[in-house]
Parts: C-alpha cells; structure tokens; sequence
C-alpha cells in the first residue's frame, strides 16, 4: 500500500522532504501558509558553509550537507539554485580577533586541519587577482579563500523540489494553515486545516521552521524544550553590474550576489543587536549601521539603491544540532527543522525519507533526535 505524508512547511527543507518522498512513490500533502520558499527561506544568507561550527561533531554535519548539495545538484539536467562561487573570509586585522572570542585566523587554521579546503593569501593579491573592489584593512590582511562554498537561491530551489514532486502525480499543495494533527491510539491518522479541510495521512513531517514548535504542540505529547530564537537583517541592493564574485564573509559585513544587478548583505554586529524573535521594523538606525559596514567592505555599493530590508528569524535546537526524525511516543510523527537549513536540507530530505521508508537511521543524524527535545508531561 503506498504511504501517504502530510508535509507541514514548503520552505527549502519541507520542498526537499516532499521531492524525496514523492521521488520514492510516497503520495505527499505539503501544506504551506504562505508563498513556498517566501517566508524564512527567502529571507536566508544562505551561504554554503561549515565556517561557524565550534565542534568536529557539528562541523562534519555542516561539511556533509555541503558535499550532499553538490550530488543533489549533479541530478538534475540545470540546477539553476546552486552558485558554487567559492567564499572569501578575513578579520579586523592580521590577528583577526578582538579578544572575545577565537580570532578569525584560529578559526579558520581549525577548520583546515579538520580537512576543509583552505587557500590563504593576502589582500593585495585578493584585490589583483579575484575581488578588486574590496577594501581591506590592509593589504597584508591574510584572506582565506574557502573555494567548496557556495549561495543558493532558495526560491528558486523550493520551486525545482515541488515542480519535480509534481511531475510525479503525487503531490498535493494545499495553501493554509494547519490546525490540528489527529492522533487516535498513538498513531498520526490526519491533519486539520484552518480552513475546515481533513487530509488523512500515514505519517506527518514537521518542517515549519519558525512554526515548527507550534506544530509539535498540537500533538498533545510533552513539549518542546531547549530550543532557541535567532533573528538576522538581511538587505538586498540594486547594483549597476555585478561588484561581488565570491560570498564575502568580512569583518564587518557579509555579502554576496543574489543575481544579475543584485547583492544581499548583513552583518553578525548588527544580528547581536537584535532582540531573538525579532520580526518587525528593524529601525533606521540598525539599517543605517548594516548599509554602512557594507559600504565600508564594497565601497562600490555605496552607489547601489535599497530593494528590500527584512528580517528572517530561525527557530532551532540550542545544542546547535537538528530535529530530524521520530518521536517515539507517537508513531508516524516527524521532525525537520534546524539552524543551516539551507545547508541541511537536500541531506534531510533524502535521508528523512529512507526513515520513513524503512526504519534506517542514518548516522548523520545520531544527536539530532527529536527525543532529546521533550520534556516528561
């Protein structure tokens, strides 16, 4: 009998749960609110990375997510999503730190000996050669050139997972908000959505993101704890030509081309000043700080015109890994929400659905049960 998934979220990774679930003959129904791939997906810097990850643990899962990217992008004929750009980092100067923290050049010597491709070289060669329209703090300014990361255009990826699901003949997109989740004797039987509709389903994934503990609450099962809120302003630039060629990770801002004529910019200083969960109006002043540290970094950008200011938040396990997979206590619920989601989700995808499948836990996902993350009733 074919199993069918209700998918709650059509973001990048509920869009690649829904692909891989309908590419092994499961009939899915993916239920989003808003506009798939609009919400917290549009609103990501969604770079390609392991850079930030303090532990081995959580960088190989980052570095896995990277190399799945690039045989889930070798399956299609364009993958018009992937921009394998490579990435430029430095620091504040030639120590890179300001003594709060590991400095930039330990962080990034760390990542090298964990075996991730690293390239160093100085800023005047990086102003010849690759980047010309960075301003550095010096020209000896050791850069790291990190050539395996990569942007991906997120919309642009949801819309490809759901067409291709599509094509399958078992997808089923419903637009609205989710309700309820039926549960009768410990076993996930339907959702119920806002506007009246009952889909009964075998099995429920939760990939809301943001939404996510709000999903989990309505199976009536312990709550979620441990989980953490994190806001980031992201601003888009209408640029003449294209001044950006890598994802520049700077000291004082990010940036990186989000299309012809586009650059998407933000700043780690500015996200700390943000109150966690923040949604609303950033201010003035918060955007006048994030448009002066990129102006500071691409001077070029100094001429550009604003197109968008928003706000992303993400919501996530505090121990820095996923939710990916069963809740014990309720047969055929499961979880998909996570920090780097951009980078996670074609590996949750695939993998989450092998579960669904067949019971298999890929060992990927050996700290990240959604177990961890109840409390007793």
């Amino acid at each position: 009998m074919t199993k069918t998934v209700g998918v709650v979220g059509a973001g990048v990774i509920g869009a690649c749960v829904a692909f891989s679930l309908a590419q092994r003959g499961m009939r899915v129904h993916c239920v989003e609110r808003a506009q798939p791939g609009r919400l917290t997906t549009d609103v990501s810097f969604a770079r390609l990375s392991a850079f930030q990850q303090p532990t081995y643990a959580r960088f190989e899962l980052s570095h896995t997510g990277m190399i799945e990217h690039l045989r889930f992008a070798g399956q299609f004929d364009s993958a018009p999503w992937w921009h394998p750009t490579g990435s430029l980092a430095w620091g504040d100067d030639e120590d890179g730190g300001d003594g709060s923290g590991p400095s930039f050049a330990d962080v990034a010597h760390r990542l090298s000996a964990w075996g991730y491709r690293t390239v160093w070289s100085d800023a005047a060669r990086v102003n010849r050669e690759w980047e010309p329209g960075i301003a550095f703090p010096h020209p000896r300014t050791p850069v790291a050139l990190f050539p395996d990361e990569a942007w991906i255009d997120g919309p642009k990826l949801v819309s490809k997972m759901l067409a291709a699901a599509r094509d399958t003949g078992l997808l089923t997109l419903w637009n609205g908000a989710v309700d309820g989740i039926e549960v009768h004797d410990a076993e996930v039987r339907a959702l119920r959505l806002e506007a009246g509709d009952r889909i009964e389903v075998d099995a429920v994934v939760n990939a809301a993101g943001p939404q996510a503990p709000t999903v989990a609450a309505m199976l009536g099962a312990a709550p979620l704890r441990g989980v953490a809120t994190r806001s980031s302003l992201v601003i888009d630039l209408l640029t003449e030509g294209d001044p950006v060629r890598h994802a520049l990770r700077g000291a004082q801002a990010h940036a990186r081309s989000a299309g012809p004529g586009r650059v998407r910019v933000r700043s780690e200083q500015v996200d700390a000043r943000l109150p966690a969960g923040m949604r609303s109006d950033p201010g003035d002043e918060l955007v006048k700080d994030l448009l002066e540290r990129a102006y500071r970094t691409v001077p070029a950008l100094e001429s550009a015109s604003v197109d968008r200011v928003r706000i992303g938040t993400a919501v996530f396990p505090a121990d820095g890994f996923p939710s990916v997979g069963a809740v014990s206590a309720v047969s055929g619920y499961y979880e998909a929400f996570a920090n780097s989601g951009i980078t996670l989700a074609p590996l949750i995808g695939r993998t989450l659905t092998t579960h669904i499948a067949t019971g298999e836990i890929h060992p990927a996902w050996a700290r990240s049960s959604p177990d961890r993350l109840r409390t007793a009733p």
